[in-house]
């Protein structure tokens, strides 16, 4: 085996990015940006460095990678999505090397 990462059971965290929400919002909102968070861990037998792909209704957003992670290890990873109309919207996360089971989420989301 080598490195192989899982997505954490909790889903993707949806909220208004702290570093663009001048208005503090509570909920993802028009009128600032829209950050996700996520948790995964190494479930292989070597260590390695996740690479996850983030999509944002159909559309490739960027690629966060974790640092270094040793089996049994894990991580939280945080992307901002940027400001999003308002409406419905679903993102998509899939983490590379994945083990096969539990390697992407989607979460539908409204932004006020």
């Amino acid at each position: 085996m080598s490195e192989m990462f899982e997505l954490a059971q909790g889903g993707i965290g949806v909220m208004p990015d702290p570093q663009d929400n001048p208005d503090n919002h509570t909920v993802p909102h028009h009128d600032s940006g829209t950050r996700i968070s996520f948790e995964l861990a190494n479930v292989g037998d070597a260590g390695g460095v996740a690479r996850v792909g983030v999509e944002v209704d159909g559309n490739f957003v960027v690629e966060w990678t974790s640092q270094s992670l040793n089996p049994g290890d894990s991580a939280m990873g945080y992307v901002s999505l940027g400001r999003l109309d308002q409406g419905s919207h679903k993102v998509l996360i899939y983490v590379n090397p994945g083990s096969g089971t539990a390697d992407h989420q989607e979460n539908t989301f409204d932004v006020n």
